[in-house]
């Protein structure tokens, strides 16, 4: 026999409800939509497109074996580089054709080391800093070449290289020694000498150079005789070996 509450209660359960009927047919009917209403199409653009998609690569690149490695922020660090790192670490990756190209001819990528390379002018000497693949990373490497770039011009270190117009004929500075030049005559010989800028500075050595043309002879600063065969080996009636372990009290080779 059942009780009378929960009589009412299987009463209540089976009563039909109208209004939550019609609201389950909606919903039914919108995720199942009839034939006959044709589908909303998704845009070419779109996203997210529906049905089985196949992912093409459809840029110009190709496949290159990077002999030092490939780098990363890991690889930034000095204590997590390649070791060791005279010896090769190769890996292989993906490059797109158009990554060699730089529209700047100061920023050029050096085949040898495998990396990007900045070039300008400080103290009158062109200076590189590398930026090599396998410390920074493929794309990386190229992205802080062009940043370093922009930090010099900010600090207007970019500018082309000082022409420096000799004093005189004869006299011009030499940018690899870092040093003025002069050229003279001697004893009817061609001979040249060369002052050291960090030495004696720049218009220092320029004077040094143009007094040394003037003067050939001692000029500002007499230039002793050195290297070449030592004088004693020059002496006649005796031998080279003879010249050269003459000995004496001092213990000395030469006397």
């Amino acid at each position: 026999m059942l009780r009378r509450g929960s009589l009412s209660l299987a009463h209540w359960a089976s009563r039909p409800r109208p209004k939550l009927l019609a609201l389950s047919r909606s919903l039914v009917n919108a995720e199942t939509p009839s034939s006959e209403e044709p589908q909303p199409q998704p845009p070419s653009d779109a996203l997210v497109t529906r049905g089985v998609r196949v992912y093409r690569r459809k840029r110009a690149e190709h496949w290159r074996t990077f002999q030092w490695g490939i780098g990363s922020r890991f690889r930034m660090q000095g204590k997590n580089r390649f070791m060791p790192v005279h010896k090769p670490h190769p890996m292989n990756s993906v490059v797109r054709d158009n990554y060699y190209d730089s529209d700047n001819p100061r920023i050029v990528w050096n085949e040898l080391r495998e990396g990007w390379e900045v070039f300008w002018y400080e103290n009158q000497k062109l200076t590189a800093k590398p930026f090599p693949v396998k410390k920074y990373g493929l794309e990386r490497a190229k992205v802080e070449a062009f940043q370093f770039y922009s930090e010099l011009e900010a600090a207007k270190k970019t500018g082309p290289q000082k022409r420096i117009e000799p004093p005189q004929e004869g006299v011009f500075y030499d940018r690899r020694m870092q040093g003025w030049v002069s050229l003279f005559w001697r004893d009817g010989r061609p001979q040249s000498r060369c002052f050291s800028a960090t030495k004696y500075g720049f218009e220092g050595s320029k004077m040094l150079a143009m007094a040394k043309q003037s003067d050939p002879v001692n000029g500002v600063l007499p230039v002793q005789g050195g290297a070449g065969t030592p004088i004693i080996l020059k002496e006649k009636g005796k031998t080279s070996y003879e010249n050269k372990y003459k000995g004496g009290p001092t213990g000395l080779k030469y006397k």
